[in-house]
């Protein structure tokens, strides 16, 4: 393909930039983890963002270093690091599974519930402003559709993990 061509379908890629979802999501996940940084992480002290995805997953009754890894997305040798951590935070234990002795239930500890509580608040507080910013219907209809989304793609690793 010529050099020209080619810039050509580049510039007119450039023009949808605010079509990209791409670069959309990339970029609300960017300003999620600075406002985060900002109004979650000054009670949690030394603890990493990354460590979002796995504490907020915990249930109450607990949950399974395989669940937390699937719906954290994140490798078991990652888990594995990020349990260790945790513990040593102080923000949850682990205790045997008595359905599979294989596996652990990792619970949350008082310190961990805490934290997790007015994290869910702050989160929660930010959608408020969010319902301002775009209204509570846009707002409501915006996470329906991240969330067929989101869907889409996990049944799309289902299928590929039966292959």
């Amino acid at each position: 393909m010529e050099d020209k061509k080619i810039d050509k379908q580049l510039k007119a890629f450039e023009g949808l930039q605010d079509k990209n979802w791409q670069r959309l999501i990339f970029n609300l996940r960017k300003h999620l983890d600075t406002w985060t940084h900002y109004n979650i992480k000054p009670y949690w002290g030394q603890m990493k963002i990354s460590y979002m995805p796995v504490i907020c997953n915990i249930c109450v009754d607990g949950s399974t270093t395989s669940e937390l890894a699937r719906l954290a997305m994140i490798s078991k040798q990652n888990m594995s690091r990020t349990v260790k951590e945790l513990e040593d935070a102080g923000m949850i234990v682990s205790r045997e599974n008595p359905q599979d002795k294989r596996s652990d239930i990792l619970e949350l500890t008082k310190n961990g519930k805490l934290f997790l509580l007015e994290a869910n608040k702050d989160v929660f507080r930010m959608s408020t402003i969010y319902k301002k910013l775009v209204g509570e219907k846009d707002l409501e209809i915006a996470v329906q559709v991240l969330n067929k989304i989101i869907d889409y793609h996990e049944s799309l690793e289902t299928e590929n993990e039966g292959n």
